[in-house]
């Protein structure tokens, strides 16, 4: 899954849209915060630019929530990460909102 809800101009101007997406992660060490993750799928929550078909975005301005642990990739996982990202996503949203000094566009989270 990956959507993207507009927000009102930014404060910088930089920021256009939340990009929402569920990820696959393998796991293992991440070699930025030198944390062990656990392999499963993700709801990553990423403000961007959007301009045409180009995309930007500054550096740990997002974040992520573990949704689904699993041992291996499969399409079920998936879905199931799926329905549980449509529950979890407007917690995460509200998180990248205020900690970016955002707000979406009327009816973007509906």
């Amino acid at each position: 899954m990956k959507k993207y809800l507009k927000v009102k101009a930014a404060p910088e101007g930089k920021t256009t849209h939340l990009r929402v997406e569920t990820i696959y992660n393998k796991g293992g060490m991440n070699v930025f915060t030198y944390k062990t993750e656990r392999r499963g799928y993700y709801l990553h929550v990423t403000p961007v630019e959007r301009r045409g078909n180009m995309e930007s975005f500054i550096a740990f301005s997002g974040t992520k929530m573990l949704l689904k642990e699993v041992t291996r990739k499969s399409a079920k996982a998936e879905q199931e990460a799926d329905a549980m990202a449509d529950q979890r996503m407007p917690e995460l949203v509200k998180y990248i909102l205020s900690k970016n000094g955002l707000e979406l566009e009327e009816g973007e989270l509906a």
